[in-house]
């Protein structure tokens, strides 16, 4: 099938969920359109968004911690909620956002503690968790936390450009017997929460601060790009958690070169699969934060990927942990509905890429 007979395929097919983002997100109908509302309130009576939506507590906290699983934790809750299509205009979307715009019982959050450790160590604890939700809340970038947030991230990014290696700002260890690093306590090196903060605001963007990005970007992908020592971690006492960013395939590549994008790549660790696909199909709303060459390229290889036989190439685990972690569909009683499901991630990226549908 060509790209638009995937697209009409998957139109025709999706559950509402599904329905609802490929119309608002690919198509651009307005999200208080008529259709889009109708569409909403079917969204609303879905049995896992009931469920999310009934987390909520009486003074607008969504489950139970900041950081957690479904339905306990405040984030993934909210992320489960964007990526079925509810719109942050919700009232329960907006009681959220406001609750945590004046939340002050922070410190008994089970997070917090390991949280503030990371936060102390200028890496992406506790603050950083709560900037995320609350820009997938939509919330003004001048709240005071995210603009604190945006200056660490910055600060990170002008602190690498003196670096010309690794051990610059980590120190080689094992962890659970595997080779890796620990971030260097104060020394600055952009990591995820970094890029994604600077990723998804505008404010900081001064010709100033783009051009000094931009350079230390490149810079970090070049000292990065030979990198083999696995996961960067921060250590806080006794909790041990990763943050780097994955520098090596932020290498820009020739803009007529195809991407190289394989399924056979995810088979040694097939929950990866769900995590490239879920980050596909992302909701919140990123800015690119350097001029870089990949798109086009990346644009063919996802091309190629969804219309090269792409559902007889995922294998059964890779299929298995897909539909654990990054499933939109409320059922795959239907086969077409997996279909819809798998596609839609992916049909999403390249419209963000400049594809164009009907």
């Amino acid at each position: 099938m060509t790209l638009q007979d995937i697209f009409s395929f998957t139109l025709g097919n999706a559950p509402v969920n599904i329905l609802c983002r490929m119309k608002r997100d690919i198509l651009g109908v307005p999200a208080d359109s008529a259709e889009l509302q109708a569409l909403q309130e079917k969204i609303l009576a879905l049995p896992q968004v009931k469920k999310a939506l009934g987390c909520q507590r009486e003074d607008g906290f969504i489950g139970t911690v900041i950081h957690g699983c479904y339905f306990g934790g405040f984030d993934s809750t909210v992320d489960l909620l964007k990526r079925n299509g509810v719109e942050t205009t919700h009232p329960a979307m907006v009681k959220a956002r406001d609750c945590l715009i004046h939340w002050t019982d922070y410190e008994s959050d089970h997070f917090y503690k390991a949280g503030n450790a990371m936060d102390e160590h200028g890496r992406g604890g506790f603050r950083s968790v709560v900037t995320r939700i609350l820009l997938d809340l939509d919330a003004d970038e001048d709240v005071p936390l995210i603009q604190s947030q945006i200056s660490l991230a910055l600060d990170a990014f002008r602190g690498a450009l003196s670096h010309n290696s690794p051990d610059d700002f980590s120190k080689k260890a094992t962890f659970r017997g595997q080779p890796c690093r620990y971030y260097i306590k104060g020394v600055p090196f952009p990591d995820a929460s970094h890029v994604d903060i600077l990723q998804r605001t505008l404010s900081w963007r001064t010709e100033e601060n783009t051009a000094m990005v931009e350079r230390s970007y490149r810079h970090c992908a070049e000292l990065m790009k030979d990198y083999a020592d696995g996961q960067i971690y921060v250590n806080c006492g006794h909790f041990v958690g990763p943050f780097n960013y994955n520098w090596r395939g932020a290498q820009p590549v020739d803009p007529h070169a195809a991407y190289r994008i394989s399924l056979r790549d995810f088979d040694s660790h097939p929950i990866d699969f769900a995590w490239f696909m879920k980050g596909l199909s992302r909701v919140s709303r990123t800015y690119p934060i350097v001029r870089d060459a990949t798109v086009n390229g990346y644009t063919h290889g996802l091309e190629k990927l969804l219309t090269d036989d792409f559902l007889n190439q995922v294998s059964p685990e890779q299929l298995r942990n897909f539909k654990n972690y990054a499933a939109v569909a409320p059922s795959w009683r239907k086969k077409e509905h997996m279909a819809c499901d798998l596609y839609f991630p992916v049909l999403l990226e390249l419209s963000r890429s400049g594809v164009r549908f009907e």
